[in-house]
């Protein structure tokens, strides 16, 4: 079991949140809005009310700890440059931070970001080289050993539901979104069927996610 800290509960650090829980982890998440703090309270081992750049609360959650920090907060940019910082001061060991350009991207880096993610264009990249190469994958990294990934389902995938397949329970790894052709689905329920045509996003440990690639 690792430690991750993910500051911001927008619709991206809400899914890093409940998907870690989910696998086990201890997941603190952080944001300003209580409505939010209270909504994901039952997906987290523990969430708080606090502002992200305020160094003496970092300083006081022990934040060099937790073996990762995802800095969710891709659409205030400030604020996640003033967060990398500090949490680089402080001895993050490893930061991800959400951006929404390349210029956002060569910036927090710069700052001091281990890995900058940009969920639409990564994403995106990874659905087009598995299209183009037979369903091999690449992942997108959210900590040394964790990632995420989108794959086109196997044959014995095919239009069976969540619930049938038993990923998670097979595989240890979340699906966090089914998309198809006309329509997207975010933490999906385990009624949802999965389709041909249909984009897998999942996430999970590396050696769990590369067993995967032998299926059927």
């Amino acid at each position: 079991m690792k430690s991750f800290a993910v500051l911001g509960l927008g619709r991206f650090g809400k899914t890093i949140l409940s998907s870690l829980y989910e696998m086990g982890h201890e997941v603190l998440g952080v944001d300003e809005d209580e409505r939010l703090v209270q909504e994901y309270s039952n997906h987290a081992t523990q969430t708080i009310q606090a502002n992200i750049t305020n160094d003496d609360f970092l300083r006081s959650i022990e934040i060099q700890n937790f073996d990762a920090v995802v800095v969710a907060v891709g659409n205030n940019m400030p604020v996640s440059i003033m967060a990398t910082v500090i949490l680089k001061e402080l001895g993050a060991k490893y930061i991800i931070v959400k951006a929404q350009e390349d210029l956002q991207e060569k910036i927090l880096y710069k700052v001091g970001a281990d890995k900058v993610i940009l969920p639409e264009r990564d994403i995106g990249i990874k659905v087009a080289r598995n299209l183009a190469d037979d369903n091999k994958f690449d992942m997108i990294e959210i900590s040394p050993d964790h990632s995420i990934i989108s794959i086109s389902p196997p044959e014995s995938w095919q239009e069976r539901t969540l619930g049938e397949l038993a990923i998670r329970a097979k595989y240890g790894v979340n699906i966090i979104a089914v998309k198809d052709t006309d329509s997207a689905n975010e933490i999906p329920a385990a009624n949802t069927t999965v389709h041909k045509e249909s984009i897998l996003t999942i996430m999970g440990a590396n050696a769990n996610l590369r067993r995967l690639a032998s299926i059927k």
